[in-house]
């Protein structure tokens, strides 16, 4: 048997890293993670923080139960044509937990947008299976930029490897990796220009 060549590491490499990319950016790791660090910073009482936790937590559940009934495929539910009820119950999740948090502006606008990042992705889905790991990865960005500019611009090339990764693993194309980071850049943008700051 021969041994490996140089080309067969490096691409195992490239693999391996994409693997660990897209688990880690996986919207159910990065939003809950992103909400409860910036409210540490922000110096939040935790609310938001608990509220983002419940809601993934309820979402999670619902899926795995979806997954082992055969309505959805696999926890990413990558078949486009199960995506529409994915859609509808998160986005019903996010925009309860908005009302929840409506007397706090921050997250009531943070949920609001979440929410319209969803409500794109699901109307894009008619067309085009947008990727929703790219959309949250630049939307959590956008969220630490809102708390510190610089934190967020830093932020940006953590979420483009993201978006390789999804190209990479063949979980998306090029075209629908695309499809989601427009959705998900409009959102950053939108939460850095409605909050204001800029550290």
């Amino acid at each position: 048997m021969s041994a490996p060549s140089a080309h067969d590491s490096a691409h195992d490499l490239r693999d391996h890293a994409a693997r660990s990319l897209s688990l880690l950016g996986h919207p159910f790791m990065v939003i809950p993670a992103s909400v409860g660090a910036v409210g540490v910073l922000r110096g939040g009482d935790g609310r938001s923080a608990l509220g983002v936790a419940a809601l993934f937590v309820a979402v999670s559940v619902t899926i795995f139960l979806g997954v082992r009934s055969g309505r959805f495929n696999d926890f990413d539910v990558s078949e486009r044509q199960r995506r529409p009820a994915f859609y509808a119950l998160v986005t019903a999740g996010t925009l309860a937990l908005a009302l929840r948090l409506r007397d706090d502006p921050e997250a009531f606008r943070a949920c609001a947008i979440a929410g319209a990042v969803l409500v794109a992705c699901g109307l894009l889905n008619r067309w085009t299976k947008a990727s929703l790991h790219t959309a949250f990865a630049l939307y959590a960005a956008g969220l630490w930029g809102a708390w510190s500019l610089g934190t967020g611009l830093v932020a940006l090339p953590i979420a483009a490897s993201v978006a390789w990764s999804r190209v990479r693993l063949g979980r998306h194309s090029t075209l629908e990796v695309a499809a989601g980071g427009v959705v998900g850049l409009a959102a950053a943008l939108c939460l850095v220009l409605l909050s204001g700051t800029g550290r």
